[in-house]
């Protein structure tokens, strides 16, 4: 009898535990389909800063011929104190022929920004 109320007990703790393992399972949520970064990049390449001129049309008002022009950009100035690295950096602007250049819009002799 007592053995008999063991298998009792046994197979309702078994089916209890089945039964909470059901209510409480947690579901994870719906995997995503991966991003195709490589049409983003696509579709938004021309609006990225880089060798490409940019786009001068009405951007200068009603000047009329708007065009897009190379220029050499502005040496940054640093600041008066000077430390070891800078030091060796400026050596090396010094005999470098790298003159960086960027895209301006020119409109007659009005040269700005795009």
């Amino acid at each position: 009898m007592v053995s008999q109320r063991h298998l009792h007990f046994s197979i309702y703790f078994l089916l209890l535990a089945i039964n909470l393992r059901s209510i409480f399972h947690a579901e994870g949520r719906k995997l995503t389909q991966p991003t195709d970064f490589s049409s983003t990049i696509k579709r938004n390449w021309p609006e990225q800063i880089g060798s490409r001129p940019p786009r001068c049309e009405r951007r200068c008002g009603g000047c009329g011929q708007c065009e897009a022009i190379q220029v050499p950009t502005s040496p940054q100035i640093k600041s008066g104190i000077k430390n070891s690295i800078t030091a060796v950096d400026d050596d090396d602007d010094d005999e470098s022929n790298y003159k960086p250049l960027s895209w301006k819009c020119k409109c007659g002799n009005i040269i700005f920004n795009p």
